[in-house]
């Protein structure tokens, strides 16, 4: 019988070890996109929960998980309870996410800003220190 050797960093440890570290797992011990149960599970970019302790968290109607805002509750909204929302709910969900679309254009327009004076810093120090 042939051994195949694992494609991980530990090389004595078998391909059938549970204790196995996949490559594309998180360091911190979670799950990768592989082991989701569905939609409602926790995606990587997910927004933090945490809630400061002393302080009375923004709970989701439908599934009561805390959260540290009501802008970030409203977007959980629209993202995993979409079909359940009232006209209210919905309308709050299209202004949070219009400001979310504004704030983004925003931090690119910023980091635009930023490479121009970083080529213009660049082309500075080639045209009058270099030459």
């Amino acid at each position: 019988m042939t051994r195949t050797r694992a494609t991980h960093d530990r090389p004595d440890a078998r391909p059938d070890d549970r204790s196995v570290v996949r490559p594309d797992a998180r360091p911190d011990g979670g799950g990768t996109p592989l082991d989701s149960g569905g939609r409602e599970a926790r995606r990587w970019g997910a927004p933090s929960t945490a809630v400061p302790p002393g302080t009375d968290p923004s709970r989701c109607p439908y599934c009561d998980r805390p959260f540290p805002s009501d802008r970030r509750r409203t977007l959980h909204l629209g993202d995993a309870h979409a079909a359940a929302l009232t006209d209210e709910e919905a309308e709050a969900v299209a202004a949070v996410r219009d400001d979310e679309a504004d704030d983004l254009f925003v931090y690119h327009l910023k980091v635009v800003a930023a490479i121009v004076l970083l080529l213009m810093g660049l082309a500075y120090v080639y045209a009058f220190v270099l030459s």
